[in-house]
């Protein structure tokens, strides 16, 4: 019933927005060719990011510039990273080659939580496991956690290589079956599990919200690990307006934000439900440019300064466009940023004049080391260092540009559940 309330709630909004609704029903879109050379050019800025921040012995890159550690949705994009420069013609087949078996065999070979997961955070530099604030300690040679909703990103790039590159079938089937399922998708959600930083007590919790919850349980689901109720997003949901733009929220508070829905239009295409959300979160960015004249591009994403981390959504536990600093951060303002990688992503996707304008907006976060994370909204300076995300993202949009706009997997069965989810 809450499906088709949903539904018919979205559907009567769109008699209310004629504009909005053309845009939907519009179909897929192309880029004009001058726009499909921006994105060759912008590749190879991304490019220049992880060649130069790879770390040799773990084929890991840095999460950001310079900084040795990575967590699990950050290998995940590395991997995604490498991909799509090898199928951009980027990097040579042979160098390519290596590069994605060296960090294909240290995901095999890694240390992981508690024999059921991957841990929250490894060091690039030597491929182990990296205790919390990074400490290299007994705390390390054990782990303290893992986050379901990372493992999913890397689960569907290991997918996209498995079935893309069969070549390296072996290593990535090998990877997955170090994974407990059972452990990780329990009553239709997915399940983190972490050691309690007082007293050190294991403990298990659902993890995701709308948006990066569908996202990443598309990723299990890839392998034959359904978590149903993650999948849906209409089991945890109630409708909002923001800026004039239906959409909806999760009951269960959290953020509503561009990257889960850009993530999955790129990498596994959207289903009917899925689109009709996420052009709808893009309408209402497009709405804030128009009622305040400020190009509004929101992401999550590095900071230049403190608290050098910001969640930016369109919608955050009854605020709209809210901008918040992460969990602990000292009390202070937290800028608005306009978003690189959300910018080129929904450009990719759903062009127009507005995205190319965000794309324009974010030109001058190009740097000789990649592209920063985004520019202030206030005075369209720099606002964060270069990163492996942002990288990630503008390699997936040009190659997604370069595919006529076809997903980077196309439908496929999933395997049969892996071993290791019996145990």
């Amino acid at each position: 019933m809450r499906k088709q309330s949903l539904t018919l709630a979205l559907a009567a909004c769109l008699a209310a927005a004629p504009s909005l609704a053309a845009q939907s029903n519009s179909g897929a879109s192309r880029l004009p060719q001058s726009d499909a050379g921006l994105y060759g050019d912008a590749a190879r800025v991304a490019w220049t990011y992880v060649e130069k921040q790879t770390q040799p012995e773990s084929g890991f890159v840095n999460s950001v510039i310079n900084y040795p550690y990575a967590t699990v949705w950050d290998i995940g994009s590395g991997i995604a990273a490498l991909y799509c420069a090898g199928e951009l013609g980027l990097v040579d087949r042979t160098e390519y080659d290596r590069r994605m078996r060296l960090v294909l065999k240290t995901l095999r070979e890694t240390g992981m939580y508690d024999n059921g997961g991957f841990n929250k955070n490894y060091s690039t530099r030597t491929g182990k496991m990296a205790g919390r604030n990074n400490a290299e300690s007994s705390q390390a040679d054990k782990g303290y956690g893992w986050s379901a909703l990372d493992t999913g990103r890397l689960l569907t790039w290991l997918r996209i290589v498995e079935v893309n590159q069969p070549q390296y079938r072996d290593d990535v089937e090998a990877i997955v079956h170090r994974l407990d399922f059972r452990r990780m998708v329990a009553d239709g959600y997915l399940r983190g599990e972490d050691v309690s930083p007082r007293g050190g007590r294991a403990r298990a919790y659902q993890e995701g919200k709308l948006g990066y919850e569908q996202y990443s349980a598309t990723g299990y689901a890839l392998w034959g690990q359904r978590a149903d109720r993650a999948l849906s997003l209409s089991a945890n949901t109630r409708p909002i307006t923001v800026m004039g733009v239906p959409l909806v929220a999760d009951n269960r508070g959290g953020r509503l934000t561009s990257e889960p829905f850009i993530l999955m239009g790129l990498e596994t295409g959207w289903t009917p439900e899925q689109r009709e959300l996420a052009w709808r979160v893009l309408a209402a960015q497009e709405a804030r440019f128009r009622q305040t004249g400020t190009v509004t591009i929101v992401s999550e994403d590095a900071l230049n300064r403190p608290p050098y981390f910001l969640y930016y959504s369109v919608w955050s536990d009854g605020r709209e466009f809210a901008v918040e600093p992460p969990e602990g951060a000292p009390p202070g303002d937290t800028p608005r940023t306009v978003s690189t990688k959300a910018a080129f992503g929904w450009h990719a996707l759903l062009p127009s004049s507005y995205t190319l304008k965000g794309v324009q907006t974010v030109a001058a976060a190009r740097t000789s080391n990649g592209w920063g994370a985004g520019v202030f909204e206030a005075d369209a300076r720099i606002s964060g260092g270069e990163n492996v995300n942002t990288a990630a993202i503008v390699l997936e949009s040009a190659l997604y540009v370069k595919r006529g706009g076809r997903p980077l997997i196309e439908p496929v069965a999933p395997p049969a559940a892996p071993a290791a989810a019996a145990r």
